[in-house]
C-alpha cells in the first residue's frame, strides 16, 4: 500500500509540474531532459531553432555522445507543429504530418550515427535534418 501511494503521488507531481508550464511537456526518448512545448506556433520554431543550433555545435565540438539528446529533443519539438497549424490548407498540413515523420526517422539516425562515432555520418543527417526543417518551415511561409 506504502508502494502505491508513493507511485499516486509522484503521478501527482508530475502532473502539476506540468500544470504549471506554458504548453505541453514531455520526455524525449533516451534523454532525461523534460521538452516544454511552447504554447505558440512562433514559440514552437524558436525552440526548434534553438536546440537546432545546440545540435549543431555539439557536432562541430565533435561532442558525438551528445547528439542525440538534441536530435530526440527536435523530434518532439516538430512533433508539435501539426497542432499549431490550424492556418494551414490540408494539403500543407499533409507535408507538415509527413516531415513530422522524416525528423523522428532523422532523430533516430543521428542518435545512432553519434553513438557510433560515425562523425561524416552525423553531419550527412544533420544536414537532412536541416533540409526537412526548411521544408516544414516554407509551409508556414504565407500564413503571416
Amino acid at each position: 500500500m506504502t508502494h502505491l501511494l508513493k507511485v499516486v503521488g509522484l503521478i501527482l507531481a508530475l502532473t502539476g509540474a506540468m500544470v504549471a508550464t506554458s504548453g505541453p511537456m514531455v520526455l524525449a526518448a533516451e534523454t532525461t531532459e523534460k521538452i516544454v512545448i511552447p504554447a505558440t506556433l512562433e514559440g514552437l520554431w524558436q525552440a526548434i531553432d534553438a536546440k537546432t543550433a545546440e545540435l549543431k555545435k555539439s557536432i562541430e565540438r565533435g561532442a558525438l555522445d551528445q547528439v542525440h539528446h538534441e536530435a530526440y529533443a527536435i523530434r518532439d519539438l516538430v512533433a508539435g507543429l501539426p497542432g499549431k497549424s490550424s492556418v494551414l490548407s490540408p494539403e500543407s498540413l499533409a507535408r507538415v504530418k509527413g516531415g513530422v515523420k522524416f525528423v523522428a526517422t532523422l532523430a533516430e539516425r543521428l542518435d545512432a550515427t553519434g553513438d557510433a562515432k560515425d562523425a561524416a555520418g552525423t553531419k550527412q543527417n544533420f544536414e537532412k535534418l536541416t533540409t526537412v526543417l526548411a521544408s516544414l518551415r516554407a509551409n508556414y511561409a504565407t500564413t503571416k
